[in-house]
């Protein structure tokens, strides 16, 4: 897990880390899909098929492969969302440090586990 500031593009921050990354799949939006270009990748990258300029239409294997990885990323991305409905994660405009900042985070992410995993068992 990173952390980078509101104005950084997720690509870089991406590039920063991913010859770290374990040799697996990666389903990842079209932001990422120029990374695919990077040789001696030691992960598998899967990202929705971009149209080329010009090109109206996609042929049945990119809609296939487009559909496949969109239906991986569509739980991660619900997620996210029901993290910061719950927990307002991405509002920090208080924070003032490094420090301060992975406080606020992780204990964003600690209530929302919290909220998941033991408040339906009060109910």
């Amino acid at each position: 897990m990173g952390l980078t500031d509101a104005a950084t593009h997720d690509a870089p921050a991406f590039e920063h880390v991913m010859y770290y990354l374990p040799s697996r799949e990666i389903y990842a939006d079209k932001a990422y899909e120029h990374v695919s270009r990077y040789p001696d990748l030691p992960f598998t990258l899967l990202t929705p098929v971009k149209k080329k300029k010009g090109q109206e239409l996609h042929d049945a294997f990119d809609d296939w492969l487009s559909r496949a990885v969109s239906s991986v990323r569509q739980p991660i991305e619900s997620l996210f969302n029901w993290i910061e409905q719950k927990t307002g994660i991405e509002c920090a405009s208080k924070v003032r440090s490094s420090n301060g900042l992975l406080v606020h985070v992780f204990g964003r992410l600690a209530a929302a586990m919290f909220m998941l995993n033991v408040l339906p068992l009060c109910s």
